[in-house]
Order: structure tokens, then sequence, then C-alpha cells
């Protein structure tokens, strides 16, 4: 699930509909299941996969085999080949390959490059040279400009975005994106625009990271890092499984990335349950999903990657989510990658009223981030609102909007199918508030290099966050809220 929320530029006057997503759905319709195989510590996975090969079945197919990991990823239909593949001299596990799906926004807000230009022409910018930044509270969030005045812009560093397609046309990523991949069958890095206005939330999230400061529009947090931007969840279906994000927090590692930043996630339950393989009428696929057989190991399956690129020296953070969960009581599921081994899990926070009052506070816990003391790494700014939702209009620096939209976080990733006209959005979630993180821990791999390690940064962090919430270490901020201006001082 891509965690945001998003805001459209609508004259639709409905109630905003926000709806409490369910657990990651396992497979989508038609599709053939997915499993991952894990080899036990030591065991030689090309062996392991030629007895795969031999166990036949119909339509089976090995899709991926990551020896460093001692995962072998395979697709087939057959409900039974878990069990066959697990009797197979050196396999340690075989788990479901859950494929995850996300929503579109519910609504959103957007406006359009030559709109904001003309509505803002002969307005002075703030904060720098880049006129639409006036709009990005979020760097005064994260007190971003104090580390710019500092020198501290993350050159040097990279960091690799794990999302839906990219806008890769639009100028204010364009030159910091140094690599791209795919993990989605039949679909480039490039963001497939369907008909109409579209959002590519991967673009967003690599705006608010490393949008470039050119005094063309907006500016990311860390406006000097190059990015590497890996697609692995598919534009065409919503939905992607979770080898995609494990080969993509692979493909990060060993492609020099120092930072991953993965807005997005999936609740898995902690408790078994019956998967229909999306054809409920039929029954012949049905399968018993067992926690401790199928679920335990897709999280060790995941947790081997996120462990492999701590040990490459990448620092990987993911969203928390935004469904209002507070996992210190909740027992039944819980969201990842958030949750796995060596992630930081970010919280979202922003203001309320900013659009009216520019000095209101900025450190609100938000309306649907998930929570909770052993949960969540940091806060970061990801937008706010109300509820219900205001229909009032503000003005700010001559951009006229709905006031809530102003509490969102601002920034590219709007696109028309029809015309490749490009637009900036407004969105809010715990998918904005990531990248806020990510681009301060890129000015950290800026300023020490090769000496920059996922203990450092996490140090760095935890040393300069601002104590906010509950003293010490609590359910909405963590360790604390993310302060730049600070994290470079060490």
């Amino acid at each position: 699930m891509l965690l945001a929320i998003a805001m459209i530029y609508s004259s639709c006057k409905k109630e905003i509909n926000i709806a409490r997503p369910g657990t990651a759905l396992l497979h989508m319709p038609n599709q053939q299941r997915g499993f991952i195989v894990i080899a036990k510590e030591g065991e030689n996975v090309s062996a392991i996969s030629t007895a795969i090969r031999s166990l036949g079945g119909k339509e089976l197919m090995l899709k991926d085999v990551i020896k460093d990991l001692g995962l072998i990823i395979v697709q087939t239909p057959s409900p039974g080949f878990a069990e066959r593949a697990r009797s197979i001299k050196g396999v340690e596990a075989v788990a479901v390959d859950v494929v995850t799906n996300w929503r579109l926004p519910e609504r959103s807000e957007k406006i359009s490059k030559t709109q904001i230009a003309s509505a803002t022409k002969g307005k002075k910018p703030v904060v720098n040279n880049n006129p639409y930044s006036f709009l990005q509270w979020g760097i005064q969030s994260v007190n971003a400009d104090k580390a710019w005045q500092k020198g501290y812009g993350g050159k040097g560093a990279k960091v690799a975005v794990l999302d839906g397609g990219f806008i890769l046309g639009d100028s204010e990523i364009g030159k910091s994106v140094i690599l791209t991949h795919s993990f989605i069958d039949g679909e480039t890095a490039a963001y497939a625009a369907p008909a109409g206005f579209s959002i590519s939330h991967g673009t967003h999230v690599a705006g608010t990271i490393a949008a470039a400061n050119d005094g063309e529009g907006v500016i990311g947090i860390a406006p000097e890092a190059k990015l590497i931007l890996v697609k692995v969840l598919s534009d065409e279906t919503g939905s992607g499984p979770w080898s995609s994000m494990i080969n993509g927090i692979y493909y990060a590692a060993v492609n020099g990335a120092d930072v991953i930043n993965m807005s997005l996630g999936g609740e898995l339950p902690r408790k078994d349950f019956i998967d229909d393989n999306g054809t409920p009428d039929d029954l012949s696929d049905d399968m018993l999903v067992s926690y401790n057989r199928d679920i335990k190991p897709l999280i060790n399956a995941m947790n081997r990657a996120t462990v492999f690129a701590n040990l490459k020296g990448v620092t990987v953070f993911a969203a928390a989510g935004n469904d209002g969960y507070n996992y210190d009581v909740e027992k039944d599921f819980i969201t990842y990658p958030a949750n796995c081994l060596g992630v930081l899990s970010i919280a979202s926070n922003g203001p309320l009223g900013w659009g009216f009052n520019q000095d209101t506070t900025l450190y609100v816990p938000s309306i649907f981030t998930n929570s909770g003391r052993n949960f969540i790494s940091y806060g970061a700014p990801g937008g706010n609102y109300g509820w219900p939702i205001s229909n009032a209009i503000a003005t700010v620096g001559g951009i006229t909007n709905y006031e809530y939209a102003f509490n969102f976080v601002f920034n590219i990733g709007g696109i028309d199918g029809d015309t490749n006209d490009l637009y900036y959005v407004w969105m809010a979630g715990t998918s904005m508030a990531t990248p806020h993180a990510s681009g301060v821990a890129a000015l950290l791999y800026g300023k020490y290099g090769k000496y920059c390690s996922p203990f450092l940064v996490d140090y760095i962090l935890k040393a300069s966050a601002k104590d906010l919430g509950a003293g010490g270490t609590d359910r909405f901020f963590g360790r604390g809220q993310i302060n730049a201006g600070k994290a470079v001082s060490y």
C-alpha cells in the first residue's frame, strides 16, 4: 500500500471518505500464486534451485534466485508446491509471496506548473531561490534550511526510492536520477500515466528527498543527493508482491545506495487464514495460510534483505502506515516492512490551520498515523487534517485553495496523461514523512561519506532529535522529531 492520502485541486464539494484498509491482500484475481523458498544458512542455493525445477508441476517458474540472501522466488498456481518444496534438502522454509494492493487516493489537490507560476508572479521566494518553497513547511519542521546554511546538501549521497513508477521527465528531479529499474513484469520504471490527471506517488516522494536547488520550483531536503528509482509496485494494477520489495532492497544495496526509502507497506496477520488465490468460487486452489509456517518465514525473508542492506552500509526507512493503529495494544497484525529488522519506522505529524496561520505549530501527530513506543523510530512531517474536513478557503503567497490542503506536503508528482502537463500536488501520509527522514539521512552521508553507516545515522538522529510528545520515547514521535540542522552539527 502506498502510504499516502493525496489531495487534488477540484471544484468537487463531496465529503472525503477516509476508509481504513484491511490487511494486505494475498493475491489478486487470475494471478499465479507466488512463493519464496528460503535456504538454510550456508546451503547451496543453486542445488536447491535445480531441485525445485525437478518438481515440475503446472506452470512452475523460477523468477529470481538471490544467492546472497539465500532466497528463490517461484511462481506457480499449485497449492501443493510449498509442501513439496519444504522436503528439499537445504530448504529452511517456504513463504507465501504476499501481493499487497494499494488504493488510489479518494480525493486530491493539485496545481499546474503554469497556474502556480501565474499566481506567484512577482512574489519573493522564501528560504531559498526556489519560488514555491514557501509552501513547503516541512523544510522548517526538520530545520533543513539550517543544514543548508552550514553547507550540507547531501552531495555524494545516493538515495534509493522503492515505489510505483516515476515521472522521469520532471526536470526538478531529472538531473538527480542516476539509475532506474523495475521489478514489475511488463512495466518499466517510468510512471504509466493513464488518461486524464493522475498522481505519481513515487515522484512526489523522490521530489521531497532530492528536488534540485535550481530556482525552478520546489526543493528537496537533500537537493544535492542522487536518486536510484526502483519500481516495486505496478502502475497498472496498483499492487506488488513482497518479493519485488525484497528484490528492490537487494538491488539498491548492491548498486551503491546509501539510503533506502520505502513509502509503502501493508499489514501482515498474526494468525492463520484461508487464501482463495483470488478465485472464491474455485475451491480447488484454496490454501490454508499458517502464520508460523507461511507468514513468519516471509518476515524472515524480508529481514534477510534489510539486514543485508544494513551490512552493506545502507540506512533503511519505511512508512509506519496511515491506519491510526496503536501497535502498543494492537496484537492481531502489524505493518511491514516498517517492522523489519534494521528498518527505521517513521510516523507522521503536521500542522492544523497552517493555511490561515503560518506560525502555528507544525508538530501535531497526524490523525491517520500508526503509532507505538516499540514500533515508531522517529517522527517527521507528513501532513495533517482535522475531522470532519472543512471546505474553508485560504490564500497563501498568492495561491488559493482549500485550507486543509496547505497542511499537506507540497511537491511534484502530478501529470495529465493526455497532455503530459506536469502538476504540483499536496499529499498527506506517512509516505510523505518518510522521505523527509531519508533526506536528512542523505545529508549525513553527504557529510561523512564512506565513514557513515546505519549505526552512525541512527545515533545522530537520536542525539539530535527534538523531544516532542511524552518525554523520552513515545508512541507518536519515537525517539524524537527528525532535526536536520542539529544533526549535521555532530
